[in-house]
């Protein structure tokens, strides 16, 4: 295939397109958990601790850590120890990680919601002694929020947050702090309008700052995003810009400089695997692309767990597809997918800097004249992006390889300019259609003669979409005459389908002065005719 060299590294003149990154992964791992949802997943000491959830016929109080360096799951069984104070099984509950211990409060047993606390003492797993983990109930005063479920327990500095849930007659919206010195419950005054009651929400730490965002109120699904100052105590709810995610419960959030990355959920429609960013400092949601022919995107998933280790890699686990409860791991790379972002930022300034140079007779060195207009052109891009013009201007083959001005006859300056665009840029003038199809089928005709397999591609793609029962025939001419097969493949399936319309038209007619397009049709609406009788 003809080889084009382009802003982006060589492409196939067939397609101009993007890098292909690879953003997400899926690690092989020994001894993975079974399928769970509503669990917990939190890192301590780079290690995943995967604690509870629920598999579909019951929930499960089942520890598993994950050495991430090594790709090995180990379950320990510190609620077999003698006086073990574990924790019920449980699922939607919520967690926190204090120092090297884990925090477990609240959630679902099966059967009721719980209140009580639990910690996790990991400290030993850092040397290796994964049995000596620790189980105990936390030893609090102050009032005790009461039982629920699809809360947030959120650390900053010296306390923890919790706010809003489910006990199965009613959301919350209440904001309870834990003093982590004295290990104390307290309800403070708040300032602002505060949140509407929700649960499966997210909330965030950035500075001092918490920013919820989603959840359901036990009657929607919610898309509002707000902001809890932990100095003022105060609620806020500031203005974003973009399109923010639709209304998600069960998703993930995972903070990284200063943007929040968004996973998954369920929006009451369906479960989602789309990212979406929020960028704290330009307060603007972003959406990311990545190729969906990717083998190791993940599912739509809810109630999944989305963990951070290092500073760039999010590691999502199990979650519920709509279907089935789930225990795969996958792995977004956000260096790589910031990565790409740079990239299409540095291609999309090129394509304007190429676009610019388009007729510009700035350090110009070629003239082409078109319908008696000038064309500024230059030599270096024609021929970096063109076999064509590579041969024209090299060797002295050709006599205008020597020509400060080069006559076109023929083709239409407007379409010897779109032609130009897309060797210059790698794209198409928006109104390269226009109306009716004889300017692009132009192009069609100037793709062919420069041997721009590429652009060929794309007209017959629009062209394809152009056909209807008064043009079909002028498009199968120039179809038969550029050598564009599929969109003659296509012509000639229209006219067989409509013939009797087809053949009353004035573009048919047309087919007399090629007698022998004309003999392929009619041969083949006789073949078709034959096989119905």
């Amino acid at each position: 295939a003809q080889v084009l060299k382009s802003g982006v590294g060589l492409v196939p003149a067939g397609r101009r397109c993007r890098p292909m990154y690879t953003f997400w992964s899926a690690p092989q791992t020994e001894a993975c958990p079974g399928p769970r949802a509503a669990h917990s997943c939190d890192v301590i000491d780079g290690r995943l601790f995967v604690f509870g959830g629920w598999n579909g016929k019951k929930a499960l109080n089942d520890l598993h850590i994950l050495d991430v360096a090594v790709g090995r799951w180990t379950e320990v069984h510190p609620e077999k120890k003698p006086n073990a104070q574990a924790p019920s099984a449980r699922n939607n509950h919520t967690t926190a990680v204090v120092d090297q211990r884990l925090v477990v409060h609240g959630g679902h047993d099966g059967s009721k919601w719980v209140a009580d606390m639990h910690l996790l003492d990991t400290s030993a797993v850092s040397s290796g002694s994964y049995d000596d983990v620790v189980w105990s109930k936390a030893q609090m005063s102050g009032a005790q929020p009461s039982a629920r479920a699809c809360h947030t327990l959120t650390r900053l500095a010296h306390k923890l947050f919790m706010f809003g849930g489910y006990d199965g007659a009613r959301c919350f919206n209440d904001m309870d702090i834990i003093d982590l010195q004295t290990m104390t419950w307290m309800q403070p005054a708040l300032q602002g309008t505060l949140p509407q009651a929700r649960n499966a929400h997210t909330m965030t730490v950035i500075a001092t700052k918490l920013y919820l965002f989603g959840g359901h109120s036990g009657n929607k699904h919610l898309t509002d995003l707000h902001v809890f100052d932990t100095q003022r105590l105060q609620w806020s709810q500031p203005e974003i810009l973009g399109t923010p995610p639709p209304g998600l419960r069960g998703h993930t959030a995972n903070l990284i400089g200063h943007k929040i990355f968004l996973f998954g959920g369920y929006d009451g429609k369906g479960r989602t695997n789309e990212l979406y960013i929020l960028d704290t400092e330009e307060a603007k949601w972003v959406r990311p692309t990545w190729p969906t022919e990717s083998p190791h995107t993940p599912p739509g998933r809810q109630r999944h767990s989305a963990s951070l280790i290092g500073s760039k890699r999010i590691y999502i686990f199990g979650g519920f597809d709509g279907n089935r409860w789930l225990n795969d791991l996958h792995v977004l790379d956000v260096g790589r997918l910031e990565e790409s972002a740079l990239n299409d930022v540095a291609v999309h300034t090129l394509i304007e800097n190429m676009r610019r140079l388009l007729n510009s007779p700035d350090f110009s060195d070629i003239t082409f004249v078109v319908q008696g207009q000038k064309i500024y052109a230059h030599k270096a891009i024609l021929v970096a992006q063109c076999e064509h013009f590579r041969a024209m201007f090299s060797g002295g083959r050709f006599a205008e390889s020597n020509q400060a001005e080069i006559v076109i006859p023929i083709w239409s300056h407007a379409a010897f300019l779109a032609m130009l665009e897309w060797v210059y840029t790698g794209h198409t003038p928006r109104d390269i259609s226009g109306p009716g199809a004889e300017r692009l089928s132009e192009v069609l005709g100037l793709a062919d003669h420069y041997t721009l397999d590429g652009l060929k591609h794309v007209c017959e793609n629009v062209l394809v979409h152009s056909v209807e029962t008064n043009n079909v025939c002028t498009l199968l001419r120039h179809a038969d005459q550029y050598l564009a097969h599929e969109l003659k493949r296509y012509c000639l399936n229209f006219i067989l389908k409509n013939f009797d319309q087809v053949a009353y038209t004035q573009s048919f007619d047309e087919l007399r002065s090629n007698p022998t397009l004309l003999l392929e049709v009619t041969r083949a609406a006789a073949t078709k005719d034959s096989s119905k009788s």
